[in-house]
């Protein structure tokens, strides 16, 4: 990790691009409630399930895909996912997601290669959750005593929940999909998604043995172990600059994304 002052540099320079090219930037992350989330749940409040639920269904729904085509139809999803009752979900089937979901998507121009494997594996999940939060009392309550069992460290409750090394892992989850769900609902970690794991390898946060082409906008190819330290990396990012990790990640997501700036790797590079 590089020292503290060339992380205030460093993040200065990415809000004064952000601040110059893409001026509604923070509004753009405040509209997201991945912060605001982690700021109620500092103050004390409770996820209802429902909510724990939303948080995980688009996390689940960013998979693999491009989020703008997501984020169109997010008005929308209460309607489909019946006010994200996670007791409908449970009951449904692999062909309920044929017939009624996967055409939704279409119809709407927001799906993608993975998304009936992540709809039909999410039923399976949402069946787990049921039962954890009879168990628990709510999900909040579930989620709560896993990271109290990872000594209230966001990134191993994360590898807790997608790694399929652990007892704990949900179906439709690997790393940067459950660091996603529990940003959702209030955790501050950072997402390891091919947009920041290609911007921490940039800016030389983690050191990458498997990147063959750094050309335009290819991502490294990340084993667990690299998923956890950029987890690890932009734990420290945040605390040199003062921010929350959430924060964080969506500025820099912000940079990478195609809604976004896009910046290519060799851009990145160059704002060390």
């Amino acid at each position: 990790m590089i020292e503290t002052s060339k992380s205030i540099q460093l993040w200065n320079t990415i809000c004064s691009i952000l601040n110059s090219r893409l001026p509604k930037w923070r509004d753009r992350i405040n509209k997201g409630g991945q912060v605001s989330a982690v700021e109620a749940r500092e103050n004390g409040y409770q996820f209802f399930d429902k909510e724990v639920f939303e948080g995980i269904v688009k996390a689940v729904l960013s998979n693999s895909t491009d989020w703008s085509k997501i984020e169109r139809v997010l008005p929308e999803l209460h309607t489909l996912f019946h006010d994200f009752d996670i007791g409908f979900y449970s009951g449904l089937t692999a062909q309920d997601v044929i017939r009624d979901f996967l055409p939704w998507f279409e119809n709407r121009w927001a799906g993608s290669l993975t998304m009936k494997q992540s709809l039909t594996s999410l039923i399976e999940t949402a069946k787990q959750l049921c039962e954890y939060s009879q168990r628990f009392g709510s999900l909040d309550r579930y989620f709560i005593s896993l990271l109290k069992m990872c000594n209230n460290d966001a990134v191993t409750l994360v590898e807790k929940l997608g790694s399929p090394k652990s007892k704990y892992k949900l179906p439709a989850m690997g790393l940067a999909i459950a660091a996603e769900a529990l940003k959702n609902i209030g955790f501050d970690v950072a997402k390891p998604d091919r947009h920041i794991n290609r911007a921490v390898g940039s800016f030389k946060f983690v050191s990458f043995s498997k990147w063959p082409d750094r050309s335009e906008r290819k991502p490294p190819q990340c084993s667990e172990k690299d998923l956890i330290e950029v987890m690890r990396a932009m734990d420290r990012f945040a605390t040199s600059v003062g921010v929350r990790v959430s924060f964080l990640d969506n500025a820099i997501w912000l940079l990478c994304c195609k809604s976004g700036l896009y910046l290519s790797n060799q851009q990145l590079s160059k704002l060390m």
